[in-house]
C-alpha cells in the first residue's frame, strides 16, 4: 500500500478549508499542493478521525506516515490552531511555494544521506535530462573528466572546480527545470555521527531547497540512513548530550 501511495506522484492543488468544510471557519483558506497519493491518504484519515481528535493535537511520524501527517496537517490547521507535525525521514511532500513545503507548524528532521530527501519526478527527470546531456556532448563530458581527475575535491584547483560550479548552475538554469518536491516545513537537518553510540550529532535548520538535487553516489540508497532507529537513536544521543552540558554548566 505505502509504494501505491508513493507511485502517486504528480502534485494536485487543493484547499485546506473546503477540504474540511464541516467544520470551517476556524482561519482563512488555505491553497497548498501535494503529492497526490499522500493527499489522497490524508483525506481518507482525516475523513476518519477528525470527529474524535482532541483540541491540541501533535504527530510524530516517519518517512511515508511522515510526508502523509504533513498533508494532513495542512488540512487540519484552520482546525486545530495548536496543532504541531514533528516528521522524521519525511520524502519530498510537494513545490517550494505552497503548503505543507513551506508550513512552519511542520518540523522535519532530516538525517544527512536519507535517500527519500531529494527524490521525487521532478529530480529523477531533472538527473536523467543532465545524463543524457553528458552522452550527448562529447567536449563537456572530456572537460569534466580532465578538470577533475584528481578525484578528492581537496585536490582539485580553485580555478577547475570555479569552471565546474559554472557549468552546474548552467545545466540547472538550462536544462534542469522540472518541478520538483521538498521535504515539508522547516527542516532540520541531523548530521555527524547518525550511527552507533558515539561521536557527536549535529542538528541544524537549513532551506528547504538544499534538497534540490539528486545526487548520485554510491550509496545513495542505503536504506540504514532512512530507518527509524536510526533516528530515534541519534536524537536520543543529541539529547543526552544536550542534558548533560545543561548538567555541566
Amino acid at each position: 500500500r505505502d509504494v501505491l501511495t508513493d507511485l502517486c506522484c504528480t502534485a494536485e492543488e487543493f484547499d485546506a478549508a473546503s477540504d474540511n468544510d464541516s467544520r470551517s471557519g476556524y482561519g482563512d483558506t488555505n491553497q497548498a499542493k501535494a503529492h497526490q497519493g499522500m493527499l489522497e491518504a490524508a483525506r481518507k484519515v482525516s475523513q476518519q478521525a477528525l470527529s474524535t481528535v482532541a483540541t491540541q493535537l501533535a504527530a510524530h511520524p516517519h518517512s511515508l506516515g511522515a510526508g502523509t501527517a504533513a498533508v494532513l496537517g495542512t488540512l487540519w490547521h484552520d482546525i486545530f490552531p495548536g496543532l504541531a507535525v514533528f516528521a522524521y525521514g519525511s520524502p519530498c511532500v510537494g513545490p517550494l511555494a505552497y503548503s505543507p513545503t513551506n508550513s512552519d507548524f511542520i518540523v522535519s528532521v532530516i538525517g544527512e544521506g536519507d535517500p527519500f530527501a531529494n527524490l521525487s519526478l521532478g529530480h529523477i527527470a531533472d538527473i536523467s535530462n543532465a545524463i543524457a546531456i553528458l552522452c550527448e556532448n562529447y567536449e563537456l563530458r572530456n572537460e569534466i573528466l580532465a578538470r577533475t581527475k584528481r578525484g578528492a575535491i581537496a585536490d582539485i584547483p580553485d580555478e577547475d572546480l570555479l569552471w565546474c560550479q559554472e557549468q552546474m548552475n548552467k545545466l540547472r538554469h538550462e536544462k534542469m527545470t522540472y518541478d520538483k518536491f521538498f521535504p515539508p516545513g522547516r527542516v532540520l537537518f541531523m548530521a555527524g555521527s547518525t550511527f552507533g553510540d558515539n561521536g557527536e550529532v549535529t542538528l541544524r535548520e537549513v532551506d528547504n531547497a538544499v534538497f534540490s538535487d539528486l545526487i548520485l553516489h554510491a550509496s545513495m540508497f542505503d536504506l540504514s540512513r532512512h530507518i527509524p532507529n536510526r533516528y530515534e537513536a541519534a536524537l536520543a544521543r543529541l539529547w543526552r548530550d544536550v542534558q548533560n552540558e545543561i548538567t555541566t554548566n
